[in-house]
């Protein structure tokens, strides 16, 4: 008998393994085996990459969203210094240079 067909599935020991997960290197009969991308990979190791994927697309989305945050931040800073800085220009410059307070004094 040779060594692959002495293999048994892992989760079937009555069964003969068809084929290796490459990622756990588990033997696994053919109800047991899933083709992701070309390569046969467990239940477990599918549900695995599959919950990677997931992150990652959520980690990509979270970082779109922290850089229109940032975005948002930066446009409402500018807009709120303009509106002080617009402000600061309609005090009269009496009120700048003190000579205000020395007319209010002397009346």
């Amino acid at each position: 008998m040779s060594v692959v067909a002495a293999r048994k599935c892992v989760r079937h020991p009555a069964r003969e393994a068809a084929a290796r997960c490459p990622s756990c290197g588990g033997d696994f009969c053919r109800e047991c085996v899933i083709e992701h991308t070309g390569v046969l990979l467990c239940a477990a190791c599918l549900a695995r990459a599959a919950a990677q994927a997931g992150a990652a697309r959520r980690a990509g989305w979270r970082r779109r969203f922290d850089l229109a945050i940032t975005a948002a931040c930066v446009l409402l800073l500018v807009v709120v210094f303009y509106t002080l800085g617009q402000l600061l220009k309609i005090i009269p410059p009496d009120v700048h240079e003190g000579t205000v307070w020395r007319s209010a004094a002397d009346s």
